[in-house]
């Protein structure tokens, strides 16, 4: 391979550009470094970074090995569109989410909602106390009349702002397709978008592939990302005379014998029809997807639509791994118009629209202790390799959300690097 290029994309809060990106090139080399004699001598460089127009943005390069080759590091970088949440900005989102029956909350999740339930119950129980009982009315009306009270309602508001609105509030707003969300969702994914084209399409760059990292709410973005690029270049080709598809009817022929699929063997196959596909002129580099603490295992419950996720699936919205199949058949593909090549005819073999997922690796890694991610297959098919990695947490707070691949998580830090295969794309 002449380069390959990650791009990591980050999740809520209130992040600074290159925030996510530094550490995350840091602690990779590291461990590349520990595991491998032959990445002694990488170093990295900060360039600017071309492809984004972001100008707090770089791009960091980790110089070649003897098993790998140049790779490129960049951050997409969406925080700057999620300014000035309010609470209004999220209500309907807050409201589906905290008035769902116990039985449809994810599991992972049912300690949260019982907790906002009691904070809930608790905040009710104080304002009938208030109305009903005058004395409490006059005691509480004396205590904000105290400077350290007023200073201490202040700060938990100030704190409620940073650690929710400021936060949990970017998710709410993303999640949520409302008249005041519209613009900041379609700017991400409007930039996004852009960022990957260039990728793509930069002459000069030499790369073989692309690998996308999401973290946290940066692998809904990122699948978002897939899902409309993928839409832009499945049709794409040279006009090839020598033509090798196979790997797309190995797939439909695998999918149709196993019921039960082994995501290492689905994960061969997707490679494979990559390659193919690649050699018959498709733009499509993005070989491999990274989830890490990804919502997406609570999809079903954090976005709210009318329609199920299910119908979106099956309606070819959301795809899949492995895609949703056509019947009779189990088919993923349709054959193109004609075309005449050197005086001869021939024909290929479109994957529909849906199915980025047949040449995308995807990998979900997620801590045991952490609450916000979870294993993704259950919903989004087979085909998708689950992590877990078993981690000591709290019973109330997820733990290790933001970790994973903090230079003390060697065990999230190898998965990591396995499923980017840095060193062999294989």
């Amino acid at each position: 391979m002449a380069k390959q290029a990650v791009v990591i994309i980050h999740g809520i809060g209130e992040q600074k550009p290159m925030d996510t990106l530094r550490p995350f090139v840091e602690n990779i080399k590291a461990y590349l470094q520990q595991s491998d004699i032959s990445e002694k001598k990488t170093i990295t460089r900060s360039k600017p970074d071309k492809t984004s127009e972001n100008y707090e943005t770089r791009r960091i390069s980790l110089s070649s090995s003897k098993k790998r080759p140049i790779t490129d590091f960049y951050e997409f970088y969406w925080a700057h569109n999620m300014r000035d949440n309010k609470f209004s900005h999220i209500w309907s989102w807050l409201y589906k989410l905290v008035f769902t029956k116990s039985s449809k909350v994810p599991k992972r999740l049912k300690i949260i909602w019982g907790i906002i339930w009691g904070l809930l119950f608790m905040a009710l129980s104080a304002i009938v106390i208030l109305i009903a009982w005058p004395a409490a009315s006059k005691m509480m009306a004396s205590l904000l009349a105290l400077t350290g009270f007023s200073t201490l309602l202040s700060v938990l508001l100030l704190f409620f702002k940073s650690s929710f609105l400021n936060s949990a509030g970017d998710a709410g707003r993303y999640f949520t397709p409302t008249p005041d969300n519209i613009s900041e969702r379609s700017n991400i994914r409007s930039q996004g978008l852009s960022l990957l084209r260039k990728l793509h399409d930069m002459q000069d760059s030499g790369y073989e592939r692309i690998i996308i990292v999401g973290h946290s709410l940066g692998s809904v973005i990122a699948y978002d990302l897939i899902r409309l690029l993928w839409v832009e270049y499945y049709k794409t080709h040279n006009s090839p005379l020598v033509i090798n598809q196979r790997g797309i009817g190995a797939i439909e022929e695998y999918l149709k014998s196993n019921p039960v699929l082994n995501a290492d063997i689905f994960h061969e196959l997707q490679f494979k029809c990559w390659k193919q596909q690649k050699a018959i002129g498709n733009k499509w580099l993005i070989s491999d997807f990274i989830t890490i603490g990804s919502p997406l295992c609570n999809a079903d419950y954090l976005i709210p639509n009318n329609i199920s996720l299910d119908q979106l699936k099956i309606e070819r919205e959301f795809p899949t791994c492995p895609p949703v199949c056509d019947e009779p058949g189990n088919l993923m593909h349709y054959n193109s118009k004609p075309y005449i090549v050197n005086g001869q005819m021939r024909s290929l073999k479109f994957l529909h629209h849906s199915a980025p997922f047949a040449v995308t690796r995807w990998t979900n890694i997620y801590f045991s202790s952490d609450y916000i991610g979870g294993a993704i297959s259950p919903l989004f098919g087979a085909g998708i390799n689950d992590v877990e990695i078993k981690r000591k947490g709290s019973l109330i707070l997820p733990k290790g959300h933001t970790d994973y691949w903090n230079s003390n998580s060697m065990k999230s830090l190898k998965a990591i690097c396995k499923a980017m295969r840095l060193r062999t794309y294989k």
